[in-house]
């Protein structure tokens, strides 16, 4: 494995699977697998949210995987940006393929069927998120609402660019013992999320037509509105014709509201959304699993466990203790539904 950034990593050796440090002192050298199991430890648990002026993003997941092999076909209602560190692969996304390679990012976009695919096993990192629309001025969200339409799924030779430099940067933070500096990980990863607009994005038509730019600006104004009811009642009963009548509009019309921006159910999404707010809890506090379960709206904790362990492949006490402690590697896809 080769980084791009001398500046901020040691060299790997990659016949040992180590980290060598070039120091006068002697430094235990540290393995791919205990730097990336740290990366997962400290990101899941410290850089859930990143701010700064006028733009606020979830991270529903960060992921450091040594080996990644396959996983099924899935689709989320969320971004996912992927990084390369080694190995050889391929991206399938609404039937191409791409090849992956080292230094290639890929952009799930929200709504989109997509798998990855790898006989000999990638070195992978990755983070999963979503603009809160609640705290994000009108410029952010345009840009990411036009990279969710429009984004370039892979890209090439990303470890040239920003998005690259910035991943081995983040990489390198977990090569020490030593604590890395909380504003510093802040910093560096919402640098990161801006850096995929760049990335990924397309240039926007800079005259739109009025009309349709007007019809689709109430469109995703409404959506955004559906949205938000639904994460701020999880805990409730939420049906169709509940939330449909909530906005005024059909059961008809916010079905095709869910199929025009997410190519998915609503049923679907609550789900999605119940089992993501549902991880965060149980990564993020000591709540009892039936306690989380009547939080994020399920009608028993059975229920509550069927669904989860149906969508992540694992149940919730067990993504409790090891998810993102060990990481996912090899042939477990661990959980299927995620990257």
């Amino acid at each position: 494995m080769n980084y791009r950034l001398w500046l901020f990593h040691p060299q790997l050796n990659t016949a040992s699977s180590e980290f060598t440090h070039h120091s006068k002192g002697e430094t235990p050298a540290m393995t791919i697998q205990s730097v990336f199991r740290r990366a997962n430890q400290i990101c899941n648990r410290e850089l859930t949210r990143l701010e700064e002026a006028g733009l606020s993003i979830a991270i529903m997941y960060w992921g450091f995987m040594p080996t990644h092999y396959d996983n099924s076909m899935h689709r989320h209602s969320f971004f996912e940006a992927c990084y390369v560190v080694d190995g050889e692969g391929a991206y399938i996304e609404q039937g191409k393929e791409y090849p992956l390679k080292k230094g290639t990012a890929f952009l799930s976009l929200p709504g989109v069927w997509h798998q990855i695919q790898s006989e000999t096993g990638l070195t992978l990192v990755y983070a999963a998120f979503e603009v809160d629309e609640k705290h994000t001025r009108s410029p952010y969200l345009e840009a990411y609402r036009h990279l969710a339409e429009h984004g370039q799924p892979v890209v090439d030779g990303a470890d040239e660019q920003p998005a690259g430099h910035l991943w081995d940067a983040l990489i390198s933070m977990f090569q020490t013992p030593k604590p890395a500096l909380q504003p510093v990980l802040s910093h560096v990863s919402m640098s990161l999320m801006l850096s995929i607009l760049s990335l990924h994005g397309t240039q926007q038509q800079d005259t739109p037509d009025a009309g349709t730019d007007a019809a689709a600006a109430e469109e995703n104004s409404l959506f955004r509105q559906v949205k938000l009811f639904i994460d701020d009642n999880l805990g409730e009963e939420l049906t169709l014709a509940l939330v449909a009548g909530h906005l005024h509009i059909s059961s008809r019309h916010l079905t095709r509201l869910f199929q025009a921006n997410l190519s998915q159910s609503f049923v679907h999404y609550i789900q999605e959304r119940r089992v993501r707010r549902a991880s965060q809890l149980l990564l993020q506090s000591d709540l009892p699993v039936k306690d989380i379960a009547s939080q994020c709206g399920f009608q028993s904790v059975h229920y509550f466990t069927r669904i989860f362990t149906r969508r992540l492949g694992v149940s919730p006490a067990k993504f409790r203790r090891s998810q993102f402690t060990e990481g996912r590697s090899g042939k477990e896809h661990f959980p299927p539904n995620m990257s």
